[in-house]
């Protein structure tokens, strides 16, 4: 049987999530300069204090590893969806190794 990876997706039992951001405007502009002036310093520390006290309006903006996780768990749950489409049937006295949606006729009678 097929196994789906679900940590950060949920596809196929659920549609794949839309991530709708925005392009860095004025509203945002001083916050992302502040960030990037700070690491170019190599002042790690106090850009992740930043983006953490401005996690909420940051998310709008700028993509994190969580959801790159997410993209890529979903990129690979998609192809393992797309590619048990092509439904078999066996007719085997013994259990196949197949995926799900497949048709085992066979066995004791």
């Amino acid at each position: 049987m097929t196994e789906f990876s679900n940590e950060f997706s949920s596809f196929p039992s659920r549609k794949i999530a839309k991530h709708n951001f925005k392009n860095v405007d004025d509203s945002i502009a001083t916050v992302i300069n502040q960030i990037n002036a700070l690491r170019s310093q190599g002042l790690y520390n106090q850009a992740a204090r930043i983006i953490q006290s401005n996690a909420d309006v940051l998310s709008q903006y700028i993509a994190d590893a969580s959801t790159f996780r997410t993209w890529e768990e979903e990129i690979y749950n998609t192809q393992i969806y797309a590619k048990q489409q092509q439904q078999s049937l066996y007719f085997d006295e013994q259990e196949p190794d197949c995926i799900e949606g497949d048709v085992w006729l066979g066995g004791d009678a």
